[in-house]
């Protein structure tokens, strides 16, 4: 897991980073832009780009679709409703400093809904095919969603796949409804070797996920990644 162990996870607060973050903002609104998928930001030449392809999965009403949308920085990401109908890409760059080098990572996310999989057998597949990464969705406020990490896990991560597996907690910090404890997390994260991110809940207000919550998730995603993917072969104790 070795969260902080490449990635300067406070860098983005220094003036170096600010100046990166305000390359990715609208001129508009200074939130952060939704690019497309061929588009790129206006970032300087010298700094080197890497990107990853990520998909999404869980159960039905955890919020896929909602994270993608929070992890993007896009207002009312929090007021989805409905499962997704078809297969959605959502493109989200974030600047990031890894052994004093500057990077700008490119996330491709891959979002399907259930229904859409059912329907569509080559919707799994293609979500699937070349993706370094997998977001395992589960709800704070669902214990059932949690209890099928485990198995959510084992099935989409096989002992042949070059895939790096994150946890994500949707719902997090509403503690009337929270079903999952901190120690649940720990015990998990330990045992698993997997690291596990939240995503607060969030319902009086549409703006975009706070930045600093949002910059911990990404450090995160972007470190694990990185760190897989300069190993010759790397798999998560089943």
């Amino acid at each position: 897991m070795l969260r902080g162990s490449v990635l300067s996870p406070d860098w983005y607060k220094s003036g170096e980073g600010q100046g990166l973050l305000a390359h990715l903002a609208h001129p508009t609104t200074g939130n952060r832009r939704l690019y497309g998928i061929l588009e790129y930001p206006n970032i300087p030449p010298s700094i080197e780009c890497v990107e990853y392809k990520v998909f999404l999965v869980g159960e039905t009403g955890v919020g896929k679709s909602a994270v993608a949308g929070w992890l993007a920085g896009l207002p009312a990401w929090n007021r989805q409703a409905g499962e997704s109908p078809g297969l959605r890409v959502t493109t989200v760059y974030w600047p990031a400093k890894l052994q004093n080098n500057l990077r700008i990572f490119k996330l491709n996310i891959w979002d399907t809904g259930a229904g859409a999989m059912k329907k569509y057998g080559h919707m799994y597949p293609s979500c699937k095919d070349g993706a370094h990464g997998v977001l395992v969705l589960f709800s704070f406020s669902d214990r059932s969603s949690w209890e099928e990490i485990p198995a959510l896990v084992q099935r989409t991560v096989l002992p042949q796949d070059p895939i790096t597996p994150i946890v994500v907690g949707n719902r997090f910090g509403n503690l009337a409804e929270t079903t999952v404890s901190a120690g649940e997390i720990a015990e998990f994260e330990q045992n698993w070797n997997i690291p596990v991110v939240c995503v607060r809940n969030q319902t009086n207000s549409s703006n975009p996920g706070s930045i600093t919550e949002v910059a911990t998730v990404l450090n995160t995603i972007c470190e694990q990644l990185w760190i897989a993917n300069r190993k010759p072969r790397h798999a998560i104790n089943l």
